[in-house]
């Protein structure tokens, strides 16, 4: 695998990348702990290279194997080099994998393939550096019905039929599918709120211009609070959980696909 030079991109989260309350209040919200608990139910235990592609600053894979985060984002990267120690973390575009053809065993995608224009190459990238029997582990937004202000801002290019990309990843050589309803209209629901909050953050830091400001962490109350929203993301979690997995697929809000590359492909 090669050394990948660090890409620059433009990402409306990386105003608060260096806020380390920040980051506390995004490794701990409910969605991503969601997603992070789907995924690991089934990873299993890889016997080769995990890599995970678009993993941010909040990573969704854990393990003791060779795990390889990455992202487009040059700030991520190095936060994520800085935080995970012993972990690799390079900058690559998911529709340019500058891996060698069939050189992992596992490739985890969370919540990227809707930010992708050409999700098709994106997903033959990731095909191709599969090794054959690898599994490919996927979680993205579901149902067009549900595209709204949440997914405007933080850029979705579209939420995915469940059926259609199944057929797409029939169609490169994927079998043994698998799908999991990782979140329901709770989540959606909660989700424009959390988004708008964001944006009234986000903007006020941008009003702020070059002003000399603290931090986030300076302000002991943020920190006041963490144990408190911890516990209740924890909680509310659980309660998405349990709504999705009671609910049809076709009230789910975010899907996760797992599929096998078949042999000879």
């Amino acid at each position: 695998m090669p050394a990948v030079s660090v890409l620059n991109a433009e990402n409306p989260f990386e105003l608060f990348f260096r806020d380390p309350v920040y980051l506390e209040f995004k490794n701990h919200l409910y969605n991503y702990l969601r997603r992070k608990e789907e995924i690991a139910s089934f990873l299993g235990r890889a016997t080769g290279p995990v890599l995970e592609v678009g993993s941010g600053v909040s990573p969704v894979t854990e393990g003791e194997g060779f795990l390889i985060y990455s992202d487009m984002s040059e700030e991520a990267v190095r936060i994520l080099t800085r935080a995970k120690a012993g972990r690799r973390a390079v900058a690559l575009s998911a529709t340019d994998i500058p891996f060698k053809d069939q050189s992992v065993s596992v490739l985890v995608s969370s919540e990227v393939l809707e930010h992708i224009a050409d999700d098709e190459r994106a997903l033959s990238e990731m095909t191709r550096v599969l090794k054959p029997g690898g599994r490919l582990i996927l979680t993205v937004p579901a149902h067009a019905v549900y595209f709204s202000y949440d997914d405007h801002f933080v850029k979705h290019v579209r939420r995915y039929s469940v059926k259609a990309l199944v057929r797409t990843l029939g169609g490169l050589g994927f079998v043994d599918f698998r799908v999991s309803k990782v979140a329901g209209l709770l989540e959606k629901i909660s989700m424009i709120g959390v988004v708008f909050a964001f944006h009234l953050l986000s903007r006020r830091k941008r009003e702020a211009g070059r002003e000399e400001r603290r931090p986030a962490a300076a302000h002991p109350w943020l920190s006041r609070l963490l144990p408190i929203y911890k516990a209740a993301n924890r909680g509310y979690a659980q309660l998405v959980k349990w709504e999705a997995k009671l609910m049809p697929l076709a009230l789910t809000s975010i899907v996760l696909v797992t599929c096998v590359k078949r042999p000879g492909k």
